[in-house]
């Protein structure tokens, strides 16, 4: 096969048309947690006790509730609790009051703080959503719900 320049060119053109194609499908949730809240209709939150809500968790899960077509299922219980349901697939979030350092943050995602504009200090225990590591695709939802 006699190789010229415009047939590297095109061969050059199909290699990187198909691996910019594959990365298309990013973000990906390896445990498919956006797809199951949106086939079930269900959004399983696990609900820290004493957590109070306030108008930014209630802004936000308004706005997942719209963006997924699914209602919330509320599971109260203990940080560890919900945290280990979380770790086992039982439910998809989960809502308290967390610092960003928590020894959990090895373990789970912390999203941004609720009603914040800034970051709130790594210690600071503040009204936030915990998902899954890796679920990347849910990440990026649940975070774009909980813009102020």
């Amino acid at each position: 096969m006699n190789w010229k320049p415009s047939r590297i060119k095109i061969v050059a053109a199909v290699v990187i048309t198909s691996l910019s194609m594959i990365s298309c499908d990013m973000p990906r949730d390896p445990q498919l947690t956006t797809d199951l809240v949106k086939e079930t209709g269900t959004i399983r939150l696990g609900w820290v006790e004493g957590a109070k809500a306030d108008e930014h968790v209630s802004d936000a899960l308004a706005n997942l509730q719209k963006k997924t077509g699914a209602d919330l299922e509320i599971t109260r219980g203990d940080s560890e609790q919900v945290f280990a349901d979380l770790a086992g697939g039982k439910i998809d979030l989960v809502y308290g009051k967390f610092p960003i350092d928590s020894p959990w943050s090895k373990e789970v995602y912390f999203g941004r703080a609720l009603g914040w504009r800034a970051r709130a200090p790594k210690q600071e225990s503040v009204s936030r959503f915990a998902m899954r590591n890796g679920e990347n695709g849910w990440i990026m939802l649940v975070e774009e719900a909980a813009r102020p």
